[in-house]
């Protein structure tokens, strides 16, 4: 890359570190602006807010005013943005300044591969799983990228694999953290399986270190993750040349064609800047160096303890990927943060589409009752308030409804959620049928032909007005007179803690020994 720094010229935008030059109508038009204010989001890079997420969305088999450097994969092109790629990977960093030009050919790779890699360090965020790990370790460590082997490693730590799987991919891609982490997690003399190719492919050094801990020999010093700084980004170089203030004053040196990626803010305004002027931030320090660390390889970890900066940052600088990425913390269920702390952060960052989402949370109206007595209730929003309001209606409309606890999983469904099986036929019956012939039956207009004409199906024998309770969890043939399919409706399970009582027009109690498929 050329010595010298390069400079913001808003006649050629963006003008390439590495040859090669765009126009600035090319840019308007294919990131899907005009010149009028307000105009909309690119119509490449797609974003849209589900209930549930953000989805963000890059089309990577066509260029537009970023991602102009074709990458050829197996006879297919991938178009990138040579500044992105280039901060992320040393090694293309070093073939975009050898062939600037030209289109980089990238041998012995498969282009699902390839795929799969940008997917993941691009603001599409792809999450890594137990397959694609295996994928991304090749590529992070053939191209030194030293961000998403970080990602990697993070993953093999907070997921299970087999241990012999995790040692053999700490050992081969120098991951020296996690595979101190797993000879720690080793006990002197346990059984651990050493079959497989997986162990002969095994480093020395590695094997002798199973065989020490497994004899007794103490674990090796634990291996500290290590902690993100601003150290590159407080002086100009040829791969951060471009200052940004922020709304306090504190400057940083970052890549604008990076930020752009990330930022509808900064997408906007590199298309208009002056040559060597100065890129303002709409942050105050702290969120702005919440923003660069959160975004910058190796990207900081979002946890319950920073994502109030990070969540407000990525609000003022209009970036999805960072608002999906804060969105998914916030709406997963293993988050130890109160439903209240999650409901203002979503309200204050005006995601108001989540805050349903976050609610559904909420399953007892006492609860959510308790939500309007904390301190900071008068600083949510009108939209929040009515959102929370929808919940408790509903929540007040099944109160009378008993819940249900899955043996299995562990989940509160109601009534009107759950399918019973009956414990003589083995018959799944859905509940919305068993309401309506309760319905049926407490209905005094219809009582005595339901009495008269129902029958038990695995008996044969006649039923009694008496027993309409405990009928109403069996399997039930309904005459054809009554206009109704043949319904089989079973019991309630006996769960410990849970007496199931009818809490509608009748006061029976049905009780039966039905189990529930969840």
């Amino acid at each position: 890359m050329s010595s010298n720094v390069p400079a913001l010229n808003s006649n050629s935008m963006p003008t390439s570190l590495f040859g090669g030059i765009s126009n600035t109508n090319d840019i308007i038009q294919n990131y899907g602006m005009s010149s009028q204010p307000n105009s909309g989001l690119p119509n490449i890079e797609n974003h849209t807010i589900s209930n549930a997420s953000i989805e963000v969305v890059i089309d990577f088999t066509r260029p537009d005013g970023q991602r102009t450097r074709p990458l050829l994969v197996e006879g297919k092109r991938l178009y990138v943005d040579e500044h992105y790629i280039s901060v992320w990977s040393p090694v293309l960093r070093a073939w975009c300044i050898e062939c600037p030009d030209r289109e980089l050919i990238l041998a012995n790779v498969q282009y699902d591969h390839i795929l799969e890699m940008l997917l993941t360090i691009h603001p599409t965020y792809k999450d890594i799983d137990d397959q694609t790990v295996h994928i991304l370790l090749p590529l992070a460590f053939d191209y030194q990228m030293e961000g998403l082997l970080h990602r990697c490693e993070c993953f093999l730590v907070n997921h299970r694999l087999p241990f012999l799987e995790k040692v053999w991919l700490a050992d081969r891609y120098k991951l020296n953290r996690l595979l101190g982490l797993l000879i720690k997690e080793m006990r002197p003399n346990s059984k651990v399986d050493l079959s497989g190719s997986r162990y002969y492919g095994l480093s020395d050094r590695v094997k002798v270190l199973l065989l020490e801990r497994l004899h007794g020999a103490a674990p090796p010093d634990d291996i500290l993750e290590q902690p993100l700084d601003l150290e590159k980004f407080y002086r100009a170089s040829d791969l951060n040349f471009a200052s940004v203030r922020s709304k306090t004053g504190r400057m940083y040196y970052v890549n604008p064609y990076y930020l752009a990626a990330w930022s509808n803010i900064f997408q906007e305004r590199i298309c208009c800047i002056r040559t060597q002027e100065e890129l303002y931030c709409p942050c105050t320090h702290e969120e702005l160096k919440a923003f660069l660390m959160a975004v910058y390889p190796p990207q900081l970890r979002i946890t319950e303890s920073n994502i109030g900066p990070v969540l407000v940052a990525a609000c003022k600088m209009e970036s999805p990927g960072l608002l999906k990425k804060c969105a998914q913390l916030l709406l997963s269920p293993t988050t130890k943060l109160s439903v209240f702390v999650r409901l203002s952060l979503l309200d204050r960052c005006y995601l108001h589409e989540m805050l349903s989402t976050c609610l559904k949370m909420i399953t007892r109206p006492e609860n959510l009752i308790e939500m309007t007595q904390q301190q900071t209730y008068d600083c949510l929003s009108t939209k929040a308030r009515a959102a929370m309001m929808d919940r408790l209606a509903f929540l007040l409309k099944k109160s009378g409804m008993p819940c249900h606890l899955c043996n299995r999983c562990k989940t509160l469904s109601g009534c009107s959620d759950v399918t019973w099986m009956c414990p003589q036929c083995k018959t799944y019956t859905e509940s919305t049928m068993t309401r309506s012939v309760g319905q049926g039956i407490n209905n005094p207009s219809i009582s005595n032909t339901v009495s008269n004409s129902l029958q038990m199906s695995n008996h044969g024998k006649g039923i009694d007005q008496q027993n309409m309770g405990q009928m109403m969890h069996s399997n039930l043939n309904v005459n054809q007179g009554m206009q109704q399919p043949q319904q089989h409706t079973q019991g309630m399970s006996q769960n410990s803690g849970y007496n199931m009582t009818n809490t509608g027009n009748s006061p029976s109690h049905y009780v039966s020994s039905g189990t529930m498929r969840h």
